[in-house]
């Protein structure tokens, strides 16, 4: 391998050899060959894994990681525990769903979450012309899920910039 190679390879990471995320959080997935094992977060992704693989006695179990950098990642891994039902999660994993921090970072949360759902129709391969019918229509309703998401984000947020900006409180 050439020094430039390597030298790039190495500044991909962090001194303790973990994935270099430049203070991001990421949300990370752990899958076993019947679906998913656990879900969690950490600015550290691969060394929180590697401590998974040699503490946990569902290690021998991992057979997959997926690795993300979602806006908020806390809200994401509520999220994600809730809708997915990872086998191994406690936290997040009851009967009623968390309380999300607020409506906006529930709706960043559910953006993610649909982002995430579209880049899969996207990425599959049709199968015949009915499956490809079944997987437009998915983009179509994604995208438009997306639309309605992002609107909703930008209303709550500006509802909530305009309560806290005292000039544009009544009697001002």
């Amino acid at each position: 391998m050439a020094d430039v190679d390597s030298q790039f390879l190495r500044g991909l990471f962090d001194e303790e050899g973990s994935l270099h995320t430049a203070g991001r959080t990421a949300l990370y997935r752990l899958y076993g060959l019947e679906g998913l094992l656990y879900v969690g977060i950490s600015i550290s992704p691969l060394t929180r894994v590697r401590t998974h693989l040699r503490e946990q006695p569902w290690a021998s179990q991992v057979v997959g990681i997926r690795i993300e950098y979602p806006d908020d990642a806390e809200a994401a891994e509520r999220e994600a525990v809730w809708t997915e039902r990872p086998k191994y999660n406690v936290i997040f994993n009851g009967e009623t769903p968390p309380a999300p921090p607020d409506r906006a970072a529930r709706l960043r949360t559910e953006l993610a979450l649909e982002r995430r759902r579209l880049e899969e129709l996207e990425s599959t391969v049709p199968e015949s012309s009915a499956h490809l019918r079944l997987i437009a229509r998915g983009i179509e309703a994604k995208q438009a899920r997306i639309a309605k998401l992002v609107e909703s984000i930008e209303n709550t947020e500006a509802a909530r910039h305009h309560i806290t900006d005292p000039s544009k409180q009544v009697g001002s």
